[in-house]
């Protein structure tokens, strides 16, 4: 029998616990994050706690403040709309251009990944339900950025995800959203193998396009609630 996954360690679960609240925009706007409450509150010592308030900074989840102090960094969505409209012609160009002489290996291999995946999420849909699946996303379409040959769109699309990681984590904390992902992924790569330039261009349009709606959706919704949790707040701004 299979002895499952090792426990998390304290860090690791004040973090998970504190992420999935930073995500859903549990916490007050402004709130400042006092490690002495948090080991209270998660039971557990201040080590623990100063490590995965360290890993959130480093993620971007958090900021400091003039002061030293560490709060919930506040989406910025105006930036997020003009990243995305540039990503959006990335990845249209990057797939158009992988359909047509694209490293057909790779692909291949994209592909495999994928079909895997797929069936993960159809026996043990589990273990892909978290957050971190964006790696995995942003992986798929850095390797089709690659297997396109452009070797300048590849290094702008990967930095474009960098800046836009921190915003793009809130389209994978609905469980719809994963397996919307694969089921599209799988449509994608089947197209660019297939070598339909126009479907692959228009397909992964449609489905970026999508990510960016709900990105959007959750993004707002969670600053609604983190500005209506904060102490005297009466509408968001």
């Amino acid at each position: 029998m299979s002895a499952g996954p090792p426990p998390l360690s304290q860090a690791d679960r004040v973090y998970e616990l504190l992420r999935d609240q930073l995500l859903a925009g549990a916490l007050p706007a402004g709130e400042r994050l006092v490690e002495v409450q948090l080991a209270t509150q998660f039971e557990t010592s201040r080590t623990p706690v100063r490590e995965a308030l360290r890993r959130l900074e480093g993620d971007g989840h958090l900021v400091r403040d003039p002061g030293g102090g560490l709060r919930p960094r506040l989406p910025d969505v105006k930036s997020m709309q003009e990243v995305y409209d540039v990503r959006l012609a990335l990845e249209e160009l990057t797939a158009r251009r992988a359909s047509t002489g694209g490293d057909r290996e790779l692909l291949e291999a994209v592909e495999r990944d994928w079909q895997a995946l797929e069936m993960q999420w159809r026996t043990d849909p589990s273990a892909l339900k978290t957050p971190d699946f964006v790696h995995r996303d942003e992986s798929f379409h850095e390797r089709i950025a690659g297997a396109s040959g452009n070797a300048t769109a590849t290094r702008m699309l990967r930095s474009t995800n960098e800046r836009i990681r921190i915003l793009r984590i809130h389209d994978f904390t609905r469980d719809d959203r994963i397996g919307a992902t694969i089921t599209e992924h799988l449509e994608i790569i089947g197209l660019v193998l297939a070598g339909d330039a126009d479907a692959s261009a228009a397909f992964m349009r449609a489905h970026v396009q999508r990510s960016a709606l709900v990105v959007r959706e959750q993004v707002g919704a969670a600053l609604a609630r983190m500005f209506a949790a904060a102490p005297g707040a009466t509408a968001v701004p």
